[in-house]
């Protein structure tokens, strides 16, 4: 009988233990992590009988293995919300945003959990941030309720500078504001400040976040919509990048290019300028420069790498086969 003790130990280790068998990465673009995902969320819509597995697998990640951006987390949490869990989805939410502690969304659902789950003192006491959003909500549902609003709130908002002229004015707390006393509000003025923020682009700020591209590539143009004589790339801006190049004893000559603060994205505007003029020194010169970033962003990880790929081989065929990069065909067998 006692060979038979360590199998049978090990396959009741198996059968206990709630580690998913497959294990996702940190990496939340990677194969793996996208499988578990694709598992967990399958099983749970299936059936009651595979939900209660599936969520006890995300549980289990998010507080041993989640992702480096806490998206495990988030998962676990929207789930728990669908469900009416809202005490174990704040929970979720306050550890996603612990690993991404600037994520607005993070806040937003800790902030809407914890108000629905009675955990508003807590919040309150999460951090500076927490006590913003905790007090913002308290104030909010006081106002919902046509309750008399608090100076000492309002007062505590305008300080952290959440409050605006133009929120006061028709924002979620205006009707609240104005039911403040004149004397209130005529201090409250004082210290809200005029809003800086332009909705769009904190859309834009999102949309390039949320690329992953934007890991090695300016995608700024691209997600701005911008026009051709901006963009980085293919045909549709050969018209204005010729039309921007001024002439010296009629010969082309390029502006200097606004550098984007991306190596490899600046690399590939030289490219891109030396075609439009024929100038074949400075094409092989903005090749050599873009295919050396392109060897660094592949040493930097495995998502880098893969991004890193995608760029070189649509640089090969724009050189082979976009009309714009006719004059440098040639560089095409450098790639």
């Amino acid at each position: 009988m006692r060979p038979f003790v360590v199998p049978i130990f090990a396959l009741s280790l198996g059968f206990c233990t709630s580690e998913p068998q497959k294990n996702p990465t940190r990496d939340p673009y990677s194969l793996e992590t996208l499988i578990f995902l694709e598992e967990v969320l399958l099983d749970v819509w299936e059936s009651s009988e595979t939900r209660e597995g599936a969520m006890s697998r995300l549980r289990y990640v998010c507080r041993t293995r989640d992702t480096d951006d806490g998206y495990l987390c988030y998962t676990w949490g929207l789930l728990e919300y669908h469900r009416g869990n809202y005490a174990e989805s704040y929970t979720a939410f306050r550890k996603a945003l612990e690993k991404n502690p600037n994520d607005s969304l993070y806040k937003n659902m800790m902030r809407i959990s914890a108000e629905k789950s009675g955990n508003l003192p807590d919040l309150r006491a999460h951090s500076r941030d927490g006590e913003v959003l905790a007090v913002f909500t308290e104030t909010q549902k006081l106002c919902k309720e046509n309750k008399p609003p608090e100076f000492a709130s309002f007062r505590f908002l305008a300080e952290r500078g959440v409050l605006t002229k133009e929120s006061m004015r028709r924002g979620v707390l205006a009707d609240c504001f104005q039911r403040l006393s004149d004397g209130d509000k005529s201090t409250l003025q004082k210290e809200i400040r005029i809003s800086s923020l332009s909705y769009k682009e904190r859309l834009y700020a999102d949309q390039m976040k949320s690329d992953p591209f934007s890991r090695i590539w300016d995608t700024a143009s691209y997600h701005r919509g911008e026009s051709a004589k901006e963009a980085v790339g293919a045909s549709a801006g050969v018209v204005s990048v010729n039309s921007s190049l001024g002439t010296e004893g009629g010969t082309p000559t390029e502006p200097p290019a606004a550098k984007s603060g991306v190596p490899i994205t600046d690399a590939w505007k030289k490219v891109k300028l030396a075609s439009a003029s024929g100038n074949e020194s400075q094409g092989r010169e903005g090749l050599r420069s873009f295919l050396s970033e392109i060897q660094s962003a592949k040493r930097k990880g495995k998502l880098e790498g893969q991004l890193a790929l995608a760029l070189e081989r649509a640089a090969k065929l724009l050189l082979e086969q976009d009309p714009q990069y006719s004059k440098l065909r040639f560089l095409a067998k450098e790639l």
